[in-house]
């Protein structure tokens, strides 16, 4: 599971297109098997891209795959201009100089309605993009095996979380802001989200309130809901908090123990003063109490 988010950055994301770094980085797989392409992304390649003109470029995501290809995975919000697409182009063409290798382009786009599917051929590279509407993928079928799944406490598995990150992007039969209260209501109440998942999915759910939900103080409340401050860190904020709430409960422990050691030695003093009004002898004390004998004497001579 990688985790590539903290909360700080999260808040400052203004782009949409961030929201695809958020699924695909950890559910890729899910979305080329919605899409239909017989792919399994075996792990996640640098995205920074130099050029010879030591500009740095990025595409949003670039895995390998078991057969060997390279995946490039782009988010577009708007409409999908020419320019756009040489932009993209440029990735592909620096991925295929880096890796030799047959380089599968995907351009996921946000919008309804997507005019634009061209080809670009130089020299021995072609670069034919796959163009994919999100908004014409019917998601429904998957929103009612997810909510199956919650109604019946089925945990999630891997496949289950990638879709439900990705449902706000498809056709569905309930609006986005619909779906996105649901789903934090569900998170809220039910266990069966993976705790691994949840450094995933909550990420993607902030991004989606602050997206789809207007009203600042509902935005407050299914933020609070879905506890976003414990999921919304990266790593190392993680491992900081992690160590902060063990030192917390070691503390608590210590102070519980001192409490409870000056209680049981108060009460056992006052067995002891009990034993010594009845005029019990000192050893006898000593032995039904377990206190020094000079505590003894202590106690008695107080009396």
């Amino acid at each position: 599971m990688i985790i590539i988010k903290s909360f700080k950055n999260l808040k400052e994301i203004k782009n949409r297109d961030e929201y695809v770094k958020i699924c695909e980085i950890n559910y890729g797989n899910t979305f080329l098997d919605v899409i239909g392409i017989n792919e399994h992304i075996e792990r996640i390649l640098p995205t920074e891209i130099i050029n010879l003109n030591l500009e740095n470029k990025f595409t949003d995501i670039r895995g390998l795959t078991q057969s060997g290809k390279v995946v490039l995975i782009e988010g577009h919000a708007g409409k999908l201009s020419r320019h756009h697409l040489e932009r993209y182009y440029g990735y592909h063409r620096d991925s295929y100089c880096r890796f030799s290798k047959e380089i599968i382009s995907i351009i996921a786009c946000f919008s309804a309605e997507v005019n634009l599917k061209k080809a670009m051929v130089e020299q021995n590279i072609c670069y034919f993009p796959i163009v994919v509407e999100l908004k014409k993928i019917d998601g429904n079928k998957y929103l009612n095996r997810l909510r199956e799944k919650f109604n019946n406490q089925v945990e999630l598995d891997h496949k289950d979380c990638g879709i439900l990150v990705h449902l706000p992007l498809f056709k569905l039969d309930v609006s986005p802001e619909e779906y996105i209260r649901e789903i934090c209501e569900n998170i809220k109440e039910f266990k069966n989200i993976p705790e691994d998942e949840r450094y995933v999915i909550i990420p993607a759910m902030y991004l989606n309130i602050a997206h789809y939900i207007e009203d600042e103080f509902e935005q407050e409340k299914l933020l609070e809901a879905i506890n976003v401050l414990k999921y919304c860190e990266n790593e190392l904020d993680r491992q900081l908090r992690l160590a902060r709430e063990d030192e917390a409960r070691k503390v608590t422990e210590r102070v519980t123990e001192k409490v409870t050691d000056e209680v049981t030695e108060r009460v056992t003093e006052d067995v002891a003063r009990n034993l010594l009004r009845t005029n019990q002898d000192e050893k006898y004390v000593h032995e039904i109490t377990g206190l020094a004998m000079d505590k003894i004497k202590e106690l008695k001579a107080s009396l």
